[in-house]
């Protein structure tokens, strides 16, 4: 079986993390997959990290065909990983080295186990909702990608005045934020940005998309749930004439006279889950629901 593992690439990466990466690396081979390393993440790794994996794995420019693609780091490497990985098909499997874990939902402790369950082929695939967004620009930059596992935010640029924001779905008028932004969420990205201001949480799978105004000028406004055909356009007005995009965190700035529309995209990511293991146990221990924490202080 052939694997293509990526991982974080920023310079803070903790040594911990290295030899993490190299403990995956080391258990795919011993597993006897076959193993293809990027090679802009592969001249990102210590020396010593290098020489230990130059036997057991190949170098590629561009992501090979191979039949599971590895995620080693945080929810943010998977992120990148999707974006790589795009509407090739190829299922994604996220190891957890970073802190919460949501997307790489598999502790770096079960790699040995959850492999040789991937080997045998007992494991399921989820297909996870996509948004895309498209802009009225005559020429948009090509180097951006405008498809988002996670959420499409709309933000202010400054830090004093707030956005006006107004809302369509389907061209019928929604309403008009006075809000700092706006968040718009797939199901997948119900527990990140989305999450911490005060959106619902929503199953990966649920037909959805969650639109939540971020620290909004009305006691009122509320996190709302549409069905995933809507069509979300968005008109922005902003004291500075700017505003910014982020595409599950890859952001440029964009005029006040672009118009912005949101809808789902036409394809899908494909996530490897273990079987026995749902969302909801992830929720229980992610988000330490029903735990006391009482005894765990004492």
């Amino acid at each position: 079986m052939k694997f293509a593992l990526f991982g974080s690439m920023f310079p803070d990466r903790t040594a911990k993390a290295e030899e993490q990466i190299l403990g995956v690396c080391d258990a795919i081979k011993r597993h006897g997959g076959q193993l293809f390393l990027p090679e802009n993440f592969y001249i990102t790794l210590p020396g010593y990290i290098r020489q230990n994996i130059d036997s057991i794995c190949e170098l590629a420019e561009t992501l090979p065909d191979v039949d599971m693609v590895v995620s080693v780091g945080g929810d943010g490497t998977f992120l990148r990983t999707a974006a790589t990985v795009a509407n090739t098909g190829i299922p994604i499997l996220g190891i957890n080295t970073g802190r919460l874990g949501f997307l790489a939902a598999i502790n770096y402790s079960d790699v040995e186990d959850t492999l040789t369950e991937v080997l045998r082929g007992d494991y399921k695939v989820q297909d996870r909702t996509l948004l895309k967004m498209t802009t009225d620009e005559t020429f948009p930059p090509n180097y951006f990608n405008s498809n988002a596992l996670n959420e499409i935010a709309i933000l202010k640029q400054d830090t004093a005045s707030m956005l006006s924001i107004h809302a369509y779905i389907n061209n019928d008028y929604l309403t008009s934020y006075q809000a700092d932004g706006l968040v718009i969420s797939t199901p997948t990205g119900s527990t990140a940005y989305s999450l911490s201001i005060g959106g619902a949480i929503l199953s990966p799978t649920t037909p959805s998309i969650i639109l939540s105004a971020i620290a909004p000028h009305n006691l009122t406004s509320r996190s709302l749930v549409v069905d995933d055909s809507s069509i979300i356009s968005l008109k922005i007005e902003s004291r500075s004439h700017m505003f910014l995009v982020s595409v599950d965190g890859q952001s440029r700035v964009l005029d006040e006279t672009v118009s912005i529309q949101v809808r789902k995209a036409d394809y899908t990511l494909r996530v490897v889950k273990r079987i026995g293991h749902t969302f909801y146990e992830t929720l229980r221990d992610k988000l330490m629901w029903g735990a006391d924490v009482r005894k765990q202080n004492k």
